[in-house]
């Protein structure tokens, strides 16, 4: 801490000695950046207390519609054991000893079923 100490107040004297060797308009600008950048600091902290929970409330309105419409276009498909016994049938397809021209023609076989059905 010490050391630090020692090397902070060496560095101080350093830029101090620099800046009395500085040109004066050099040492001008060198403020009027300073100047403009202390005021362009201050102009961003002015911002609206209101933007931040404004924000905040946005976002929750958009996640909530998300997620109604989310809730509620949810397709209305198998579930629970029907999904369970879907998903074995699926197994027992991919699984089974016949080709897999038999399975290209499902639509056929559907349509032959049907007019059975019919019939």
């Amino acid at each position: 801490m010490e050391t630090e100490d020692k090397f902070l107040n060496a560095a101080k004297r350093a830029l101090d000695t620099a800046e009395k060797n500085l040109a004066p308009g050099t040492v001008a600008r060198l403020r009027a950046a300073r100047r403009q950048a202390l005021e362009g600091n201050a102009r961003r902290s002015l911002r609206p207390a209101w933007l931040l929970p404004a924000g905040a409330l946005a976002t929750a309105a958009v996640v909530a519609t998300v997620a109604a419409l989310l809730w509620f276009s949810a397709p209305s498909g198998p579930s629970g054991n029907n999904l369970l016994q879907a998903n074995v049938d699926d197994l027992g397809l991919l699984t089974a000893p016949e080709s897999p021209d038999f399975f290209a023609d499902l639509e056929f076989y559907d349509w032959l079923d049907k007019d059975a059905d019919a019939g």
